[in-house]
């Protein structure tokens, strides 16, 4: 295991150093729900909507915990960091049973455990192959019991893939690991809609109110996977990946237009719209 800092129940730590009950909820049942918040040169990028979407997952979950309590420990583990780009994952387990059972006790202790990461974003374009969408069905809840997805991507892994883009009916879901964003041949932006199925990404966030802000169309609803076929670019968001395009689609005719000007100004877009929030992290 690898020597990065990392806290749990308030002490901060080695990660080689944790230690976590076998009978923690978390490990038992997927009981529990996660937060992965990126930092660049040392500055969190949307602090404060990460927060709140692990409160709304933690509400969703019934899970009771104190926000300040999290917040200040996500600070520690940011300062860790120091003026490095990485990123922290923060997890919140329902608590430890005395013995394993589906009907868990009122009075648990919610149990907190993060680590910090250095890393910088990748910016090469990855293939990534179509798939149905086989997950649970409240995708909105950042829950840590990800088997669909860890099926679907090792999967795509073996044909030599990155990612997967799902999709159910027919009609564009998320990635594996991403919300997806892709042009159509008419110039228009397209994106799933937010709904149970979709998780409602701060990265999706970012670069959707950055392009109301120009005059380039874009739509959310139901993206019919047809229209990968004629997509002159698809791409991924999310906060280890950024903004990244797909190369490839197995399961489509999709190759990627690198200098499509379309794309390319939509991906500066994104990149001055994350810098004015980092901006306002400093």
């Amino acid at each position: 295991m690898i020597d990065i800092p990392a806290i749990y129940q308030g002490q901060m730590s080695s990660l080689k150093d944790i230690r976590v009950s076998p009978l923690s909820r978390a490990y038992t049942f997927s009981d529990s729900v996660y937060e992965v918040i990126p930092y660049f040169a040392g500055h969190p990028l949307c602090f404060s909507r990460h927060i709140e979407r692990l409160a709304s997952s933690l509400q969703l979950s019934h899970i009771s915990v104190d926000m300040d309590v999290i917040t200040s420990e996500l600070k520690q583990l940011g300062d860790e960091l120091g003026n490095q780009d990485g990123y922290i994952y923060f997890q919140v387990s329902r608590g430890v049973d005395e013995i394993r059972a589906h009907l868990y006790a009122d009075d648990l202790e919610a149990e907190r455990f993060g680590y910090a990461f250095q890393t910088s974003v990748s910016v090469e374009p990855i293939s990534g192959m179509l798939c149905e969408d086989n997950r649970w069905a409240h995708c909105n809840i950042k829950s840590t019991s990800l088997l669909g997805n860890v099926l679907s991507m090792n999967q795509a892994r073996q044909q030599g893939c990155n990612e997967v883009i799902m999709h159910r009916a027919g009609n564009m879901t998320e990635a594996g690991a991403s919300n997806v964003f892709y042009l159509n041949h008419q110039g228009i932006v397209r994106t799933s809609a937010l709904t149970e199925n979709i998780l409602p990404g701060i990265t999706r966030a970012i670069l959707l109110e950055a392009l109301t802000k120009s005059n380039i169309e874009v739509e959310e609803g139901e993206c019919d996977i047809q229209d990968f076929n004629d997509a002159p670019a698809i791409w991924l968001t999310s906060s280890t990946k950024g903004m990244l395009p797909l190369t490839s689609l197995i399961g489509t005719t999709y190759f990627f237009e690198k200098n499509n000007l379309d794309y390319l100004r939509i991906k500066n877009i994104f990149n001055d719209a994350v810098e004015l929030h980092l901006l306002a992290a400093k």
